[in-house]
């Protein structure tokens, strides 16, 4: 198989002025780009809360709450391979259409699927077969929610499934429409725009969810068709993508090998780059821990805390807020020549407050360790970001993040799916407690690694940048 790619010339000239937010600002492609995304990250805020809030509300149980996250995150590990490899093969734009598309698709899903709700839940099995879900989770006199349930998940699932061939596509076309120098500036803005997103979506979402969720799921599939549109306009104002010539396969069969061969390359690229290697070997670790948050966050909240619909969004602004004061001090910097220190200090502080949010039911509490988690997720998404992009040929980038976004899936698929088994009998506290355990022996280890190989070190030796 033969593969070329035609570079345009502004990305291999040499770059050595100071990183410029001017020039990411007044870059309209880009700035239409994260528009989409910011109404986008709006859109899945609300349809996120009020689905895990509707689920939760009904059910009061754990156990689906696991398999609520399970649902909302097996796409990225099932599809991210095959989205990272079309991402590098297609027009990104055209891609990022498409998701759009089917996610609007989804969400007027939610609305038909609540609209109907009272029916659905009236529904008997067919043959008298026993409700196995009802069983597990329901006492006999309960209503049955397994025809509102499973609805639901596959909603969720073809939701979540058109987000994980969204974002490769957007990481590796940002790659294309900014200067290499300006990426860690435009991966601030792109965190900015999704701290935004998060304060105005949860936020909005607290409201709506709290008078009506089908006002959720109506303003959900708004946002996407808005999105949608803003998408569209790229596909005439943003630069192309460079032609990818390939030779024609002569069936399905060989195609299928090259979808392989291309994954593979994914896998061979990052085994080049060191820090790269490491950087995803801890992030997957740290997302393993972090599975017990994403199970137990509304349980603990909603059911040990008592926090309502209102008081869940505002937890939500305070995690956004320090985002975006983040985002703006590193755009602000411009540059971070040693990222795997960045990373490492971070996860440390990401493993002390796993630790505090164990033992602690304190709301006052509960809103600095969401405001701490809001300056810990930009410090590790915009230099593991920017690592990749400034690292990996443009080329290989959508498979490179694809294989990013299948290891950390897959990691913390394993998490919650393990939380999700054990919570309904142990307590959330000793949960995040052993995860919390686990985080502490997995950075411990990385430090000590990371420090004898002189990952820490400047990731510009020789302080030059290629375009």
């Amino acid at each position: 198989m033969t593969e070329e790619i035609t570079l345009s010339s502004d990305m291999v000239l040499s770059d050595n002025d100071k990183p410029s937010v001017k020039q990411v600002l007044t870059n309209a492609t880009f700035m239409v780009l994260f528009a989409a995304q910011f109404i986008e990250n709006i859109g899945r805020a609300i349809s996120g809360l009020a689905i895990e809030l509707l689920i939760f509300d009904l059910t009061a149980s754990p156990l689906l709450m696991g398999i609520l996250s399970i649902i909302w995150l097996s796409p990225f590990v099932i599809i991210a391979p095959l989205a990272g490899a079309l991402a590098d093969r297609i027009d990104q734009r055209k891609l990022m259409l498409i998701s759009n598309i089917v996610s609007a698709i989804a969400s007027v899903g939610f609305v038909v699927v609540y609209i109907f709700i009272d029916q659905l839940t009236l529904m008997q099995l067919a043959l008298g077969q026993p409700d196995v879900i009802s069983s597990l989770t329901f006492q006999p006199t309960m209503p049955n929610y397994l025809h509102v349930l499973w609805p639901l998940f596959i909603l969720c699932f073809i939701n979540s499934a058109s987000a994980a061939f969204f974002f490769p596509s957007r990481n590796a076309y940002t790659r294309l429409i900014v200067r290499k120098k300006n990426l860690l500036i435009a991966n601030s803005v792109g965190s900015s725009v999704f701290q935004i997103a998060t304060i105005f979506g949860f936020v909005l979402a607290g409201v709506l969810a709290s008078n009506s969720y089908l006002l959720s799921f109506i303003f959900d599939a708004g946002t996407f068709v808005v999105s949608g549109i803003l998408i569209g306009v790229i596909l005439f104002i943003g630069k192309k993508p460079p032609e990818v010539i390939r030779e024609k396969s002569q069936n399905l069969r060989q195609e299928m090998r090259r979808f392989g061969e291309d994954i593979a390359t994914g896998y061979k690229t990052i085994r080049k780059y060191p820090k790269i290697v490491y950087m995803l070997i801890i992030f997957s670790f740290l997302t393993f821990s972090f599975g017990a948050i994403s199970v137990l966050f509304i349980v603990i909240l909603r059911g040990e805390m008592g926090v309502d619909q209102m008081w869940y969004g505002i937890l939500q602004a305070f995690m956004g807020t320090s985002g975006i004061i983040t985002a703006l001090v590193l755009m602000k910097i411009g540059r971070i020549k040693r990222k795997i220190l960045v990373l490492n200090v971070t996860f440390v502080a990401v493993t002390v407050s796993m630790f505090i949010f164990a033992v602690v039911r304190n709301l006052p509490v509960m809103a600095i360790i969401m405001f701490s988690y809001g300056i810990m997720s930009v410090c590790i998404n915009v230099p593991s970001s920017t690592l990749i992009q400034e690292s990996v040929p443009y080329e290989l980038q959508g498979r490179v993040f694809g294989t990013q976004q299948l290891l950390q899936g897959f990691a913390q698929l394993i998490g919650m799916g393990i939380v999700a088994l054990i919570a309904e009998y142990v307590l959330p506290m000793y949960v995040l407690l052993a995860s919390s355990v686990i985080l502490t022996i997995a950075i411990t280890l990385g430090f000590w690694y990371s420090g004898r190989r002189g990952l820490m070190g400047s990731d510009y030796p020789e302080e030059i940048l290629t375009g």
